[in-house]
């Protein structure tokens, strides 16, 4: 049937609400929770595409793409994952896969993620049969020499007129590497004339240069074909964009190299994502700072960094005063309102760039200053509690502990005494910034952390 779409989760309850809607789009659709079932489908029934699960507990997705594609190879697939296995997602595309669907989505994802699906294999098989007729044609014409003249100057034409019409850049080089046919596309994506890129070196458009051009033919020769290769072209203004490309080796009827065949998509946008999924597994989705998973990380990279340059470090850590009490009172919404404010606040008042603000848990927050020594750090850390003041939290305010780093701390203790200090400040009645100095007699601190450790 065509369009006819297989959904595949282990979660009855999913398949029904995305039954529902694609059935609402139109699409006549069959679900299934067992992979092995799903699969003796797609044996005995024709479908177009494929929506599954990654993670399954008979079968993991991965595996239902790799044999879905040997029992169909026209099949589109779509394949569901959860944020933090986007990497299982990719290398589901590497495997056959079409497109990915991220959980949590909303149901307009999987419409336009299984549309798009649905409009690629249907030009991919356009296509093919376009092909297959086309060398049918070419074997009938042979005793027709000038039909087949005729007719191989209007597929010429045409095939050059879909060159031009692509939004992908398409590039052909001589056995010299040099550039024999650029189009539309190319010339479009790297802001050039014809004439500007007509019989010059490839290398001027690969960022590796000549080493790359390099690279590429040796590729080539251990394999006519040399597919997701993934690069940056150079732009006529000096700016790069990142392109995954595929590259075939045309042959003349020597065997020699007759031309090199390298067509370039921009993955722009799809880089941008990427970058964008990185960030979100590392931020607070609340505050907009980033999260305690990746805080210990970054603080180990700058405490190594310090000790390595010699520069000075500093950190502050700071919760907010009666935010239980105001939590509880005002609702959670206006909790959260607050916890919001106080990630504009560190934003608003670090160094773009340089500092690094994080949610440490609940209301507490850490703040790590690279070259900050304790004078900085004390004027940014004052603008962050007298920032936060002035935004009228009724009777909120910010006890903040701040502390440079002492070359033979670790990281732990880094922590600890940095912590101390904020207690120290919220027993002195909060509202202020308590700094730690060895030098005035916070032995006892110091001791408290380092017997701490050893315990």
């Amino acid at each position: 049937m065509e369009n006819a779409i297989l959904l595949l989760d282990d979660e009855p309850s999913i398949l029904g609400v995305m039954q529902a809607h694609l059935t609402e789009q139109g699409y006549p659709v069959t679900s299934e929770t067992s992979p092995y079932r799903a699969l003796d489908l797609l044996k005995v029934q024709p479908f177009a595409l494929l929506i599954t699960d990654l993670r399954m507990p008979e079968m993991h997705g991965m595996e239902v793409v790799r044999q879905a594609k040997v029992a169909d190879p026209d099949l589109a697939i779509v394949v569901v994952t959860a944020m933090q296995e986007v990497g299982n997602a990719i290398d589901a595309m590497r495997a056959g896969a079409d497109d990915y669907v991220v959980k949590p989505f909303n149901l307009s994802e999987i419409g336009i993620a299984a549309r798009r699906a649905l409009e690629k294999r249907t030009l991919v098989i356009q296509n093919r049969l376009y092909q297959e007729k086309l060398e049918q044609r070419i074997e009938e014409a042979a005793s027709h020499l000038a039909t087949l003249n005729a007719e191989l100057m209007a597929t010429k034409q045409h095939l050059e007129s879909l060159l031009h019409s692509t939004v992908d850049a398409i590039v052909t080089t001589n056995p010299d590497n040099r550039i024999e046919f650029i189009n539309e596309g190319a010339l479009r994506m790297l802001g050039y004339k014809l004439d500007e890129l007509t019989n010059v070196p490839v290398a001027q458009v690969y960022t590796g240069g000549e080493d790359e051009v390099g690279f590429i033919r040796r590729k080539l020769g251990e394999s006519a074909t040399v597919q997701d290769y993934e690069t940056e072209l150079v732009r006529k203004n000096g700016t790069t964009v990142p392109v995954n490309v595929s590259l075939s080796a045309v042959m003349a009827a020597d065997t020699k190299v007759r031309s090199i065949l390298a067509i370039c998509k921009d993955i722009t946008r799809q880089k941008q994502l990427e970058q964008e999924l990185k960030e979100l597994s590392v931020k607070d989705n609340l505050t907009g700072l980033y999260n305690q998973r990746c805080f210990y990380d970054r603080l180990q990279d700058e405490i190594d960094r310090a000790r390595r340059q010699k520069h000075p470090l500093s950190m502050m850590l700071f919760d907010i005063d009666q935010f239980k009490s105001y939590n509880d009172g005002k609702g959670h919404l206006e909790g959260d309102r607050v916890l919001q404010t106080v990630g504009q606040v560190v934003m608003q008042s670090t160094r773009e760039h340089v500092d690094l603000g994080f949610r440490y848990g609940g209301d507490e927050f850490t703040v790590i200053l690279p070259e900050a020594g304790e004078e900085q750090a004390l004027r940014i850390a004052e603008r962050i509690r007298s920032g936060f003041v002035d935004k009228g939290f009724e009777q909120l305010t910010l006890s903040m502990g701040l502390m440079t780093y002492q070359q033979d701390l670790s990281l732990k203790s880094f922590i600890h005494l940095t912590d101390a200090m904020m207690y120290q400040a919220k027993r002195a009645g909060g509202n202020r910034i308590c700094v730690y100095r060895p030098e005035e007699d916070q032995d006892e601190t110091l001791d408290e952390v380092k017997e701490n450790q050893r315990a």
